[in-house]
């Protein structure tokens, strides 16, 4: 099935689509819109909004991604604006193949991440579910917390017994609200980073715990770009033991897939995954130029050696040429000195008494 047939197989007029658009801090906004024309690869869209935050801006040429279907059966493509126009209505160009969203679950990358794990006692899934509910929630809240009503005066005070029953009734509310699991909380700039191996469904790392085949544990992963703090009830899928990495303490080759995640830490996962593989991209193009300059000298040097060398063989040559020529002409010069020259009366004299002699013995 070409490209084409596939765009008018999975958009069409009338339907609802996601649209991610990249933002410069390399986090990125998402709008809907609604499919107004499909003509092959030509899409027109109307956004949902008349007019877009101020820190989100649509140029010609820009890529933005496509998200279609439904059922937790999702697709994406890639589309770039070939238009400029109202910033609610896009003209889009859609580009590479529709792709199934669940495959960005299993791009992966090699990354230092800060990384906390937990073995968690309690191995009923359910009741992990709703701790990590109650986790998220509670950092919601830690995240969100605000005071409301209205200040009081400077001079106010609540009276004693009324300050002591806010008091406890704020710490039972806090006591509530605070997860399980962990107890105790490390600060994150203490957590050396870990090398490991992530992807938006799970990630493998070396442990010096080991686990078992199917354990579930619990994870908090600090996202560096955009900062954020992932909780996540993880899986177990392999555990190997790792005798390369050192022979201290017992080392762990620990493979996990992320069972609970919420999906916008995923997509701040998925985010930073491909920030990462852009910079990682572009450094490797910066050293393929640099390097293919450097090519360019040295083919620029070695031209400079073989023109020399070139010169050289022809001077060489061009002498050569000449010490034959005077050769030649100086050998032909005693040549006719030696043949051709006047003889004097005393060479006659020898010569003619030599041809008489010779003319007496013939006879």
């Amino acid at each position: 099935m070409s490209d084409m047939e596939q765009y008018s197989r999975y958009f069409s007029v009338g339907m609802k689509v996601g649209v991610s658009i990249p933002l410069p801090n390399a986090s990125v906004f998402r709008d809907w819109a609604i499919v107004q024309d499909v003509d092959e690869d030509l899409i027109a869209l109307q956004l949902s909004r008349d007019m877009l935050p101020a820190h989100v801006t649509l140029r010609y040429g820009q890529i933005l991604e496509l998200r279609c279907g439904g059922n937790n059966d999702n697709y994406c493509c890639r589309a770039m604006i070939v238009s400029e126009s109202d910033a609610r209505q896009l003209m889009l160009r859609l580009i590479g193949e529709i792709v199934s969203d669940d495959l960005r679950e299993f791009y992966r990358i090699d990354a230092f991440l800060p990384i906390k794990y937990f073995v968690s006692r309690e191995q009923n899934v359910e009741r992990l579910r709703l701790d990590w509910e109650e986790r998220r929630v509670y950092r919601l809240r830690q995240k969100n917390h605000s005071w409301s009503g209205k200040l009081p005066a400077a001079d106010a005070q609540l009276p004693h017994e009324r300050l002591q029953e806010r008091e406890e009734a704020e710490t039972e509310s806090s006591e509530e609200s605070k997860p399980t699991e962990p107890t105790t909380y490390e600060p994150w700039n203490t957590i050396i980073p870990l090398a490991a191996n992530i992807s938006g469904g799970g990630l493998r790392l070396i442990t010096h715990q080991g686990f078992e085949d199917g354990e579930y544990c619990l994870l908090e992963i600090l996202v560096p770009s955009p900062q954020r703090v992932v909780d996540v009830v993880a899986r177990v899928v392999f555990a190997n033991r790792n005798f390369a990495a050192g022979t201290d303490r017992e080392y762990f080759n620990t493979g996990m897939q992320f069972l609970y995640i919420d999906e916008r830490d995923r997509d701040a996962v998925v985010t930073y995954i491909s920030t990462i593989q852009l910079m990682r991209n572009r450094q490797l193009l910066e050293e393929y130029m640099f390097r293919d300059k450097g090519g360019g000298r040295h083919q620029e040097k070695a031209a400079d050696t073989s023109g020399v060398s070139v010169k050289r063989i022809a001077i060489l040559v061009a002498t050569a040429v000449t010490i034959l020529l005077i050769a030649i002409m100086m050998f032909n010069f005693f040549w006719d000195y030696v043949h051709g020259h006047p003889k004097g009366e005393i060479e006659q004299t020898f010569e003619g008494g030599i041809r008489k002699y010779i003319e007496q013995r013939q006879r």
